[in-house]
Order: structure tokens, then C-alpha cells, then sequence
């Protein structure tokens, strides 16, 4: 019996790390709500903001914005446990994908948004926009990260050291918030423009949002059906720290959020549009 045809691929070590965070991720009390959100006008605001200003602004900087300071409006989302007490740092820092080429294959890379909470929308674009071209394809990228290059160059490359890292990580709210941020935001749409429905995320974080698209559905606009785009978010959070009444109040907190547009100079008045969606 002749051997098919086949080729061979390394399992990166990338993809390694990514195996070994889910492995501590799958561990947590995980519980998360599956929505739509109105950004129905948004991506035209969003042009109209690029041409007057001369600044980059995307979807994603967008919605970053509006997550990070909904967490800033209430900082017990992001709360840590460490024995009796809970840790709530005042900085957001977001852990996020971005996609960098690595030896010719696109592979998705940890970024940290740091102290997003005090960015603006055009700040955090432009952030992302930059660190999908950075040299470095380091786990998370920090400056504390780089300062101990050859140090986690062993842990990354030594399974078992790896592992003992991300669970000692992932016990200590300070290492965790130096490696892994505070709270996680993701994005399909980095990758791929034309998917819309939603995922659900294995996720370490206490506080998490995962865009899985965007929708077009029927509303009404004064009085006359029209197509609105809705946003396909997921929120997840750690239920041994969050109740649902916390987190009912951080999603109705980005909601508004977004539905309120972009500020910027130069701004004469809100295009946004608030649909009002007909029932299914």
C-alpha cells in the first residue's frame, strides 16, 4: 500500500503558548452573554473623523475606546483575587490580538493596550495600527517583556517551564496584569472583514469582549424601515469575581458608550443613528 501525499508544517511555538493558555483559561467559572450592539452610522462617522482630522481611526479603535472606558466607569469589573482580598487597579490595560508575519505565516500575537482608559480613539487606532508592524513577536509585548527577553525566551521555549509561568501568572494579580493586561478585547474583524455571528471565547480574563462581526438587520429610521448594522459582542466574565448585576451595568454602560460617537476637533455634530429594531 503505497504513502498518499502529504506535507508537513511546524507546530509553531507560537501556537504552543496559545495551547498552554487555554489549558489554564478552560479552568475558570466562565459565564457570557451573547449581544447585539447599534453601530449603525459608525464606520461613515468614522470616515468623516479620518478626513478631517488626518488621523487613523478604525472600527476596532473604536470599540476599544468604548470598552475601556466603560471599565473605567466601574473598576470592579477588572478586580483580581489574591487570597481574602480583591485587587483593582486603576489602570486598563487591554490584552488584544494583533496579526504580525512571522518567517512568511501570519500569526496572531498578544498586544497590551496600556492605560487605554486615558487614550483616545484615534491614540488607540493608531496604537493597534503600529504594533501589527513592530519587530518584536514576543508573547505579550511590554517593555517589561523586553527588558527580560532572554529570560522568557527559555520559559517560551521549555514546555513545562511554560506552564509553571502562565499558572503563577495567573495567581498573581500584579504578574498577571504586567503579562496579560487587565481585561481582554478581540476582534474577527482584524482578520477578516466579511464574517458576522458571534464566539464565545475561552479566556483567563475576569472581563473580556470578543467581536465575532458585524450584521445588517432591518430597523426603523424615523419612521421608515432601514438597514442598521449591528456589532455581534460577546461578554464574557469570571464568575467567581462578577455577579450579573455588575455586569449588566458594564454592558449597558458600552452600550451607550457606543451609540455616542466619536468626539474630535473640528466636529460639528453627532451623524450617529439610533435604530430602533424591528421585533423578530
Amino acid at each position: 500500500m503505497t504513502k498518499p501525499h502529504y506535507n508537513t508544517h511546524p507546530f509553531s511555538l507560537e501556537r504552543k503558548q496559545i495551547v498552554d493558555f487555554l489549558s489554564v483559561a478552560k479552568k475558570k467559572h466562565t459565564a457570557s452573554a451573547v449581544m447585539d450592539f447599534d453601530i449603525t452610522g459608525m464606520r461613515n462617522e468614522l470616515r468623516k473623523a479620518r478626513r478631517i482630522t488626518k488621523r487613523h481611526a478604525s472600527l476596532t479603535g473604536y470599540l476599544l475606546y468604548c470598552f475601556a472606558q466603560a471599565v473605567e466607569c466601574n473598576k470592579l469589573v477588572q478586580a483580581y483575587r489574591k487570597g481574602n482580598k480583591l485587587i483593582v487597579f486603576d489602570d486598563v490595560d487591554v490584552s488584544t490580538m494583533v496579526e504580525r508575519t512571522v518567517n512568511g505565516v501570519p500569526v496572531p500575537v498578544s498586544y497590551i493596550l496600556r492605560k487605554a482608559n486615558s487614550k483616545s480613539v484615534f491614540e488607540i487606532s493608531e496604537e493597534i495600527q503600529n504594533a501589527k508592524t513592530g519587530d518584536t513577536v514576543d508573547l505579550i509585548d511590554s517593555e517589561e517583556m523586553q527588558s527580560k527577553k532572554r529570560f522568557i525566551g527559555v520559559v517560551k521555549r521549555v514546555g513545562f517551564l511554560r506552564r509553571w509561568f502562565l499558572k503563577r501568572m495567573f495567581k498573581d494579580p500584579f504578574l498577571k496584569k504586567k503579562y496579560n493586561g487587565t481585561v481582554g478585547f478581540s476582534s474577527m474583524g482584524m482578520f477578516s472583514h466579511e464574517l458576522s455571528g458571534w464566539v464565545v471565547p475561552i479566556t483567563p480574563q475576569v472581563l473580556s469582549a470578543m467581536v465575532g462581526g458585524i450584521r445588517e438587520v432591518p430597523g426603523i429610521i424615523n419612521g421608515e424601515i432601514a438597514k442598521c448594522e449591528m456589532a455581534c459582542i460577546t461578554i464574557s466574565m469570571d464568575h467567581d469575581i462578577l455577579d450579573g448585576a455588575q455586569t449588566a451595568r458594564f454592558i449597558e454602560k458600552f452600550r451607550k458608550l457606543l451609540i455616542g460617537g466619536i468626539e474630535y476637533e473640528g466636529k460639528t455634530e453627532s451623524t450617529k443613528i439610533i435604530a430602533e429594531l424591528e421585533p423578530s
